[in-house]
């Protein structure tokens, strides 16, 4: 998970408080992920943490295997210092991005490596079919990579929400939530005998960019998924938001048609039943729980197909009202557009967008992206979250 930007202070700012322990060795072991290799004495001044402090914390994290110590270059006469580096494969951590019809999955280690990546398609859009596609995906790892097994410290999984409602009908096209349930998740933990954390996956597709893609450049973006459904996640301040129940960012439930189209919901004219995946595939004729399909999209992009441009052109409006949502409450850097839609499809969507409104802000130009960090990018932003969820910093842990 090397990031090159600079980190927030909540996430490298120690604390003395007696119960902050816990805290106090995630802050450090961030510092050493982000700025390292880094001495013992510069960790102490980014952190505000005594030398004393210093010393005990690195020692015990040197006795977890979590770091490492080298000598840094020699300058001038005398001996050389000590530096501190993160050991990147002391844990790893499963990323599955799982949809109704397949399951994405990687394994990475502390510095955001892929290990291993693979993909299982589902025998059905139920959590029982999502629940043995990811059971399959662990076991294709195990088979080549079982001595390494004991070091994966947990799951993330990222789905379409959203989650923990009970106003999604059943037949929603683009997202099956009961997958999310608390039982289910349980359930499925239990199977792999493994902590999971589940995300919204287009939160988990925004710290995806964050890390490996376009968004490693900003501290403050909006990420624009494009998946069968619509959905937005947001990284303000150097971090993920993820709301209350992890819904944040569900743009596509948004009502900009009054009297509009019913959407699942229970709501009409929800943004998503007019700019999506979904909303493309009722226009042309397709299944979006056809796994061809995505490939499909991707051809008519490549031919430029009239009925494909026709359709985006009759967007435009829409995407627009998507982009002036997320500006006008976020006032982000940049907005990026990406997600499992094909790139060349997004391509086409962005470049019929232009010209785009003007920003409150007044920037007229550069400030709508598309996303770079592959089709695995959502997996690969769960896996950082799971690991985020083990060792990065968070305010609970300063709970007295």
């Amino acid at each position: 998970m090397k990031n090159t930007k600079k980190s927030p202070s909540f996430r490298t700012s120690g604390t003395n408080l007696r119960r902050a322990k816990t805290h106090n060795h995630s802050v450090v072991l961030e510092v050493i992920r982000t700025q390292g290799p880094i001495s013992r004495t510069e960790i102490s001044r980014v952190t505000s943490l005594s030398r004393q402090t210093i010393q005990n914390i690195v020692a015990q994290l040197d006795a977890l295997d979590l770091i490492r110590m080298k000598a840094s270059k020699v300058v001038g006469r005398g001996h050389p210092g000590m530096e501190v580096i993160l050991n990147a494969d002391a844990a790893l951590s499963f990323g599955i991005h799982v949809d109704k019809t397949r399951a994405t999955a990687v394994v990475c280690n502390l510095e955001g490596v892929q290990i291993w990546g693979g993909t299982n398609n589902l025998a059905s859009a139920t959590p029982e079919g999502a629940n043995a596609a990811i059971l399959d995906a662990v076991q294709d790892f195990r088979k080549e990579f079982d001595a390494l097994y004991p070091k994966v410290a947990g799951c993330g999984i990222a789905a379409a929400g959203p989650f923990d409602t009970g106003s999604v009908s059943e037949k929603e096209p683009t997202n099956f939530h009961e997958f999310g349930t608390e039982e289910n998740l349980r359930r499925l933990s239990d199977q792999l005998a493994l902590p999971i954390v589940l995300e919204n996956d287009a939160t988990a597709a925004a710290v995806g960019e964050s890390f490996y893609g376009s968004g490693r450049e900003f501290e403050n973006f909006a990420f624009l998924q494009f998946g069968v459904g619509l959905g937005s996640g947001f990284f303000l301040n150097g971090d993920q938001y993820r709301g209350t129940k992890g819904n944040a960012g569900e743009i596509g439930h948004v009502i900009v048609e009054l009297g509009g189209e019913h959407c699942s919901c229970g709501n009409t004219g929800c943004l998503e039943r007019y700019l999506s995946i979904d909303a493309l595939c009722r226009h042309l004729g397709l299944s979006p729980d056809d796994s061809h399909t995505f490939d499909h999209i991707s051809s008519l992009a490549a031919e430029r197909d009239p009925a494909l441009i026709s359709w985006i052109e009759g967007a435009v409006p829409r995407f627009h009202q998507a982009l002036n949502i997320l500006e006008a409450m976020l006032d982000p850097e940049v907005i990026i557009v990406g997600g499992t839609a094909p790139e060349n499809f997004l391509d086409l969507l962005i470049e019929k967008g232009a010209p785009y409104p003007r920003s409150l802000s007044g920037k007229l130009n550069g400030r709508i992206l598309r996303g770079t960090a592959g089709h695995q990018s959502i997996a690969m932003g769960a896996s950082a979250v799971s690991m985020s969820a083990h060792f990065a910093p968070s305010v609970s842990q300063l709970v007295l």
